[in-house]
């Protein structure tokens, strides 16, 4: 399944639309919580579906994205910088994320981390080319 738009908006497959709108993170449910107008003294109530939908679309719009390589060394995990994309350039990586991250990355462990501006959105892993382990060195 993925969303389409009228209004020219990128189609954006399911599993991204939940990442960004599930329980799991909840920057976009908190920007629609807190962007209610409420009285002095009142309890600010549940985003509905149609208010998280517009700040997810508000959002995912402005996000980059993070791409880091998952390495153990020794008995500690580390992250390695892969690469960076600016909003509206990682639609490939959003469509087919596996064959994207394989095509230009090889056979990893991957983190994809989501960015509104300098604040974290939401991260997915991806275990991309047939990756099983960690390399033992």
């Amino acid at each position: 399944m993925t969303m389409t738009n009228s209004t020219g908006k990128p189609a954006v497959p399911a599993w991204l639309y939940k990442l960004f709108t599930g329980h799991q993170y909840p920057y976009v449910r908190r920007l629609a919580k807190f962007g209610q107008v409420v009285k002095p003294g009142e309890d600010r109530p549940e985003p509905t579906k149609d208010m998280i939908e517009a700040k997810f679309w508000e959002v995912y719009l402005r996000c980059r994205v993070k791409v880091l390589q998952e390495v153990k060394e020794g008995m500690i995990v580390v992250f390695h910088d892969l690469g960076e994309y600016p909003p509206g350039s990682f639609q490939a990586l959003v469509d087919n994320p596996e064959v994207f991250l394989a095509n230009t990355y090889g056979k990893k462990k991957i983190k994809v981390n989501f960015y509104d501006d300098e604040n974290f959105v939401c991260t997915i892993n991806f275990k991309v080319a047939g990756w099983t382990e960690h390399e033992h060195t």
